[in-house]
């Protein structure tokens, strides 16, 4: 089963502004600004927007997480916003601009990368099918560094995810030692792991998505992080941030390592 991936994006160098609309959207709609990454377990809300702003990056600034098209509308005041989300095999794609939503192929067309026509881009938005196909190791090896992936080709796919089942079975009770939301976090983690939820690029929607943004002048980390590894890597650079000389629990390095500078994003949580 794939997960739902989503990302904003907006061709700005204010994401200072872009952080204070949203920040006020949320207030004014009656949502309750919380931080989820402080030392001691926070409110628990039924209904939550969770989203994390980069820095800009020629000219763009990244979302990333689940926004509902509330969100978009409000954003889109201070300009375009391109709203992408891969659910399963399916991909919405959505342009927001001045508080409506907008024809995606019109808006976009002032943002195309060189070398990309306006043909290409309304292949991307309307083609039933792409063709593009990307080698992407699924289930445990698409959760293993570069050189441990490539030596699925040499092995049966499914005796190794059989054995790794058999091996993790005891996993996700271990990982409830933890406390707070640093336990929640790391048991949805634990969870994904063991299911292989991880968004599929070489699905019909993953392509689609994937050739819109070759058309686009979007950075080519448009991807990257997904909101899950970025929320985990956050937590631990706060926890050691405060503590330098936390513990370490099995997986941490490597968690924090995704995401070197988590820091640098600017989580934006709402709950009500």
């Amino acid at each position: 089963m794939s997960a739902s991936w989503g990302s904003l994006y907006l061709p700005s160098a204010e994401h200072e502004n872009i952080v204070a609309a949203l920040r006020q959207y949320l207030a004014q709609s009656g949502y309750s600004l919380y931080d989820p990454f402080g030392l001691l377990p926070g409110k628990s809300y039924p209904r939550t927007i969770r989203l994390f702003v980069a820095l800009p990056v020629a000219r763009w600034v990244r979302i990333i997480g689940l926004a509902d098209a509330s969100v978009c509308l409000a954003l889109s005041r201070l300009g375009l916003c391109l709203a992408l989300e891969l659910d399963a095999a399916e991909a919405v794609i959505t342009v927001y601009d001045g508080g409506t939503q907008v024809d995606p192929e019109s808006a976009l067309l002032p943002h195309l990368r060189a070398g990309s026509s306006a043909a290409d881009l309304a292949k991307a938005l309307h083609q039933p099918d792409i063709g593009l196909v990307e080698k992407e190791a699924s289930g445990v090896f698409g959760h293993m560094p570069d050189d441990v992936r490539a030596l699925s080709d040499k092995v049966d796919m499914g005796k190794a995810q059989s054995m790794f089942d058999r091996l993790s079975s005891g996993l996700i009770n271990k990982v409830g030692q933890r406390t707070g939301s640093d336990s929640e976090a790391m048991s949805e983690a634990a969870r994904g792991l063991l299911s292989g939820n991880t968004p599929d690029w070489n699905s019909a929607g993953g392509r689609r998505i994937r050739a819109l943004m070759q058309c686009l002048t979007v950075p080519e980390n448009w991807r990257t992080p997904d909101f899950t590894t970025l929320r985990d890597a956050y937590q631990l650079h706060t926890r050691r941030q405060r503590t330098p000389n936390a513990r370490l629990y099995p997986g941490d390095a490597e968690t924090l390592a995704q995401v070197p500078d988590a820091l640098t994003y600017i989580p934006v949580y709402g709950g009500q």
